[in-house]
């Protein structure tokens, strides 16, 4: 007994432990075959909580060893008082309790105070089924990865902790206290927890695959994480996640009982599928990625990998014909820039007055809104109020309705939103994009044919609102299989107005650098001609999302969202602040200009991590967003006239408004003597300040007069 509770009255009530598990008032805390209960007992004239474990009968061998060692109530009672002397959370211990006949133990307790706190299990099982959000998922994790790592640090290795193991309790304040190891009978302490040891016990924590990767970094203090640590890991995880699926086989009887009463073995009462999981991170503003590679292809349909292989193998000859046309054509025609480059809103409370300012310093350009499905119905009505003030301003508008997976396992919620939404705007918006990011499962589909399911609602409300332009199917990257796979397999009266995409690039470099063969000109080319081939769409194409990540915003960076891993921390990814700037500008020419693409819009017009203004800086103006305003006042009521002939790096872009010629330079090549022949006496910077320059670089400049050749 722990000293504290070693007076005669409470040893009395001891004695009687059967008795006390007969009072009314125990709660049993959890069935089974070492079953716990919750018992009230007195102690120097108060009332305590008291957990009271009691193990069931062994076999005769673990009998005799329970004898020769100790047994599991005394191991579980040594390992908690040793915990505590070394400052780790488990529950104060009071008391073991024996009883031997020989070398029989007849009857085993453990007992210890009441911790009012709901297991790891169970939160993790909260956020996962109801929270759904990263900025709660993520303080669980910082608050459990140190308590193991000090666990282990005192020597202590606890061998059997999986979920349920683990308490989480909480300050009033809300805030997460110590977390609680409990079921410490299979412990053992040494005098140094090896990398070996310490795996054993992390792979019996169940957390999706990225979430492990995250726990283990913060396990290392968020520094890289050893070798030999991860190898163990890996490989115990890999053991026991055999050793569940082949309890149906080693536990029959048990299998069969479960089969026959229709109860789920734990995981899948306590946590969704992996298909089912979807978290957001609002820092980002972006679904996480939760699973890991090999996570993604345990469940992924390889039927629809096939048939998408196929499908784009099918189409492929046409639309490279088309593809081959079209490059021909690049910059030969002449293009109107007005109404072209438009920039996204963020729809909420404290962003809208400021950025209603700022969309007005520029103009007042296209915008697109988004309508999340996760969100709450009062920022939907906030957004379409938004949409009547902009409409009323006469601002071209373009709406995006996001899915969780939600969407997919609750149909009804999705059509409820777009049928609520729709009605309401469908005068005042110009096009409306169905889905988002349909290729990446973060976002919930899994297949093709998920995206079908979205898209049904808005088919059915077109057919009552004729005058509203869908556009999708909303692909994002260089990914076009999945583009062609989706249009396939769209019904018959489905056809988009545009075909829109997410065009993204090199996040750490500029729009000319080639993926393979194809820079931001042949993708945007590519992408064309698949509009072309497509009988479900239109021919035109909009780039509904791109920016480039700022580097060093951390957790705010839309690159390996949600947690700034060690690697990330020593090599940001992203572009400063003046890259941004410049490959925006020759983003948005390249694509316009081409001919190939009918408008951009630049994901987001405030946002710190990726955003032409940056939010968490009282609202900063980044060189980007005075970039774009001098863009826009020069060139938006302009017209694309041709494309220079120039050496290969440097591109010379010429356009016309009114009596005036403006020619837009830049090379891709960090400085060049080449200085196109011009017959003017004004050259801007991408600023808009005059500049004296007679080189090109990466940033742009304007020359403007009557005339350049």
């Amino acid at each position: 007994m722990a000293k504290p509770y070693q007076d005669a009255a409470f040893m009395e009530q001891l004695k009687q432990v059967k008795a006390l598990l007969t009072n009314p008032a125990v709660e049993t805390l959890s069935a089974g075959a070492d079953a716990v209960y919750r018992v009230p007992m007195t102690h120097q004239g108060q009332t305590l909580d008291v957990a009271i474990k009691c193990f069931g009968r062994q076999s005769l061998l673990k009998d005799r060893y329970d004898h020769a060692n100790a047994s599991k109530a005394e191991r579980s009672f040594l390992a908690a008082d040793y915990l505590r002397a070394h400052g780790v959370g488990t529950p104060e211990p009071i008391a073991f309790l024996d009883h031997w006949q020989g070398k029989r133990l007849l009857e085993s307790y453990y007992l210890c105070l009441y911790q009012p706190a709901d297991s790891f299990r169970e939160r993790l099982s909260h956020v996962l089924w109801n929270v759904r959000d990263n900025d709660a998922m993520l303080p669980l994790l910082e608050t459990l990865a140190p308590a193991v790592r000090a666990m282990h640090d005192a020597g202590f290795a606890h061998r059997d902790m999986g979920n349920q193991n683990i308490l989480m309790p909480k300050n009033p304040d809300g805030t997460w206290a110590k977390p609680q190891f409990i079921d410490l009978n299979r412990s053992r302490v040494y005098s140094r927890v090896t990398d070996q040891q310490r795996a054993f016990d992390i792979s019996r924590l169940m957390l999706p695959g990225e979430y492990l990767k995250f726990f283990l970094f913060m396990y290392c203090g968020h520094r890289d994480v050893p070798e030999e640590l991860s190898k163990w890991e890996s490989r115990y995880r890999r053991r026991f996640a055999r050793h569940q699926r082949t309890r149906r086989w080693r536990h029959p009887l048990r299998t069969l009982k479960q089969w026959l009463t229709g109860t789920q073995p734990v995981h899948q009462r306590f946590y969704p599928h992996l298909r089912d999981l979807w978290i957001w991170d609002e820092k980002s503003a972006q679904a996480m990625i939760v699973l890991s590679k090999a996570e993604k292809n345990r469940v992924r349909s390889k039927s629809h990998v096939l048939s998408m292989f196929w499908r784009t193998l099918c189409a492929a000859p046409s639309v490279f014909r088309r593809y081959r046309q079209l490059m021909a054509q690049s910059f030969n025609q002449p293009v109107a820039l007005d109404g072209r480059i438009g920039v996204a809103l963020h729809p909420h409370a404290e962003y809208v007055p400021v950025e209603l300012k700022l969309l007005e310093e520029l103009g007042n350009p296209p915008v697109l809104l988004r309508f999340c499905h996760h969100e709450s119905e009062s920022l939907w009505d906030s957004t379409i109020e938004l949409i009547e003030q902009l409409h009323t301003r006469g601002v071209s508008i373009m709406v995006a309705f996001v899915q969780d997976r939600q969407a997919l396992l609750e149909p009804d919620s999705w059509r409820a939103l777009l049928e609520k939404v729709i009605p309401q705007i469908a005068d005042k918006v110009d096009y409306i994009e169905i889905g988002h990011a349909i290729n990446r499962v973060k976002w919930g589909l899994w297949r093709a044919r998920d995206y079908v399911a979205l898209l049904e609602p808005a088919l059915a409300l077109q057919a009552r609102f004729p005058n509203i332009r869908l556009t999708g199917p909303a692909c994002i990257d260089f990914e076009y299989a999945y583009v062609v796979s989706t249009l396939q397999v769209l019904p018959e009266q489905a056809k988009f107005a545009a075909l829109s995409h997410h065009l993204y690039v090199d996040r750490r470099g500029h729009p000319e650098n080639p993926q393979g063969r194809f820079s931001t000109l042949e993708k945007c080319a590519l992408l064309r001609a698949i509009a072309q081939w497509s009988p479900r769409t239109e021919d035109r194409v909009i780039v509904s999302e791109v920016n480039w990540p700022v580097k060093g915003s951390g957790v705010w960076s839309p690159v390996g969202a949600g947690y700034e891993s060690p690697a990330a921390r020593r090599n940001p990814p992203g572009v400063d602040d003046d890259d941004y700037s410049d490959y925006m500008l020759r983003y948005y020419l390249l694509a316009l200009c081409s001919g190939h693409v009918d408008s951009v819009y630049w994901w987001r017009l405030s946002a710190h991590g990726y955003g032409l203004v940056d939010d968490r800086d009282n609202w900063r103006r980044r060189p980007a967003f005075i970039a774009l305003k001098f863009l826009l006042s020069t060139l938006n009521r302009a017209t694309f006239v041709k494309r220079h002939e120039a050496p290969d790096s440097v591109y010379l872009l010429e356009f016309a408004q009114g009596t005036q010629r403006i020619l837009v330079a830049w090379t891709t090549e960090a400085e060049s003597d080449y200085w196109p022949e011009f017959t003017g006496d004004r050259v801007y910077d991408s600023l808009g300040n005059i500049s004296e320059r007679r080189h090109l670089s990466g940033s742009p400049v304007y020359l403007v007069g009557s005339g350049a050749e």
